[in-house]
């Protein structure tokens, strides 16, 4: 027995643990360390975030570049086969957290420059991107099936800033709130033009549509999932009296979202914008509840919107470790998305400039809203969505846009501390007079923070 119980033990060891020294780790023991390094470097980053307005995610990046090209603990082969499953959970969790937060009344009266803001710099960004792609495509930078469409989706992937970079850099740098409120809600938008857009023409693609054919298909892609996203929505609204009695109402919400995910797909809509819908509707169920005369207003629970935050942080942490170690050669493609991270800089200033004529942003506060401009995890979600759905000349993508995605975390990682400074410099006592106490009518009928400038201001310096 004694015998039997020891060659079991040997059997069970690892075969490279013979010897009397100490025993290497096993690929458990390495992968639960992974784990709880991402997860403390994670919260980590955004100790030193709120500390030095530095992007949290810059260091779960480097950490996805050691573990990745520098250790060789994951391969780009491996990631890229759970690429697919990764890409969609990821997409759900973050169109529920940005979309649920999104306010409808800020969106319908409070924020036209905010729209007029996301529309004029995605709109630029997608153009100038397209261009400049084509003309890599020429020299033999790209593949040789590259074209227009393929340019407009790359530009679609990278049109947008991320709002789950934006939204906690806005609020723990503490920006006055008129500036704040006009680059939030401008990272939100953009954020699901970029998915819709880039979903919708990754549709078009595989389906092969032209002409009219395409953009009837889009207009069914978009009727589709915001149709069965909006009436989904409205049913939840009616459920969400039941759940608020329930433990379990987080996983059952998610379940809800998963399963809306591939009802849409397979009806052939937006996915994308189904998710969006829905989410829209619950995280504004008491004001859509009053409006439309349901007995008992309700709203998610608490703890759901608490769970769901640590979902998306969980989440959040190994989707940016995941660029990091994607980003592994050919250099060619990681300088090209270097090359674009770099021209999103440059044709974000005509639309921010535009957006904010005759709005009184000071002209540093204007360069606080050109810098904001970081891509995230809805740039890294779509880059794998075309190669997985059989886009011809898209296997190399994820490393031309993780490369741009860095690109644009740098410039908005340096930017922002120094625009923020500038932006909340004392200003001279002549012009330092009491403001009038009167708020804006359109802000405080929005619900949002009203302040005057001089008051802003005199609270950065106290703080």
């Amino acid at each position: 027995m004694g015998r039997e119980a020891k060659a079991l033990s040997s059997a069970a060891a690892p075969s490279s643990a013979k010897g009397g020294g100490p025993q290497p780790w096993n690929s458990v023991a390495l992968f639960l360390a992974t784990i709880a390094g991402i997860f403390l470097l994670g919260a980590f980053g955004e100790v030193v975030f709120a500390r030095t307005n530095v992007p949290d995610v810059i260091w779960l990046i480097i950490a996805g570049i050691l573990i990745g090209p520098v250790a060789g603990i994951v391969t780009r082969v491996q990631l890229l086969a759970i690429a697919p499953y990764f890409a969609a959970l990821t997409l759900v969790v973050v169109l529920f957290e940005g979309g649920s937060r999104l306010n409808l009344s800020a969106l319908s009266t409070a924020a036209p420059r905010s729209a007029l803001l996301a529309l004029l710099t995605f709109v630029s960004a997608v153009a100038v991107v397209a261009v400049i792609s084509m003309g890599l495509s020429a020299i033999g930078w790209l593949p040789a099936v590259w074209t227009w469409k393929h340019g407009l989706l790359l530009g679609s992937i990278l049109g947008g800033s991320s709002s789950i970079i934006i939204m906690p850099a806005m609020s723990q740098a503490k920006v006055e709130s008129r500036v704040a409120n006009l680059i939030n809600l401008e990272s939100a938008l953009t954020d699901a033009f970029c998915v819709v857009s880039a979903t919708a023409l990754i549709n078009l693609m595989v389906g092969g549509a032209e002409g009219g054919s395409a953009a009837t298909a889009l207009a069914n892609s978009f009727g589709i999932g915001l149709a069965m996203g909006g009436a989904s929505g409205l049913l939840w609204l009616l459920l969400l009296g039941p759940l608020s009695k329930s433990e379990h109402a987080y996983p059952i919400t998610l379940s809800a979202l998963f399963l809306l995910y591939v009802l849409i797909e397979r009806a052939g809509g937006s996915a994308a914008l189904g998710v969006l819908a829905f989410a829209i509707i619950v995280g504004n169920a008491i004001g859509i509840t009053t409006k439309i005369g349901l007995a008992r207003a309700v709203e998610l629970r608490p703890d759901t919107r608490g769970f769901h935050s640590q979902m998306a942080f969980i989440i959040k942490s190994f989707f940016f470790t995941f660029i990091g170690a994607m980003l592994s050669p050919p250099w060619s493609l990681i300088a090209m998305g270097g090359l674009l991270g770099g021209v999103l800089l440059v044709a974000r200033i005509p639309g921010a400039w535009l957006a904010t004529l005759g709005s009184g942003l000071s002209r540093a506060q204007r360069k606080l809203v050109i810098v904001s401009m970081p891509r995230g995890m809805a740039a890294g979600v779509l880059a794998t969505l075309p190669a997985a759905a059989g886009v011809p000349g898209t296997d190399q993508l994820p490393v031309v846009v993780f490369a741009g995605v860095l690109t644009t975390i740098l410039v908005f990682a340096i930017g922002f501390p120094l625009a923020r400074q500038s932006a909340a410099a004392p200003v001279p006592a002549a012009e330092n007079a009491p403001a009038s106490p009167a708020p804006p009518l359109a802000s405080a009928k929005a619900g949002l923070p009203v302040s005057s400038p001089d008051d802003e201001a005199a609270a950065d310096r106290v703080e």
